[in-house]
């Protein structure tokens, strides 16, 4: 399904729920730290880095919250059943 990405970060409430769920959809981990964690998107090649902290009660804004994975226009289509599939609580993150 995903593609490719260069960088992500985010700010995250809970660290455990969130590694719980990029876990779930397949992604690898790459480190885990106290209040960060890194999971590898392309093994090597690109990165999503989940920060836990206040700043996740920062109001929303594009830069503060963007990730963008490169999938092809069926995986679009499919990205729904995907998460359903995998147990996701897909509402809550997409």
């Amino acid at each position: 399904m995903i593609k490719g990405l260069y960088e992500a970060h985010l700010p995250v409430k809970d660290i455990k729920l969130s590694i719980d769920f990029y876990q779930n959809i397949g992604l690898e981990l790459a480190h885990v730290g106290k209040k960060v964690t890194f999971f590898w998107i392309e093994k090597g090649k690109s990165w999503l880095g989940l920060w836990e902290g206040e700043e996740v009660n920062t109001p929303y804004h594009p830069p503060l919250r963007h990730i963008a994975f490169q999938v092809d226009y069926d995986g679009i289509k499919q990205a729904k059943k995907w998460l359903e599939e995998k147990g996701s609580t897909w509402r809550v993150w997409v």
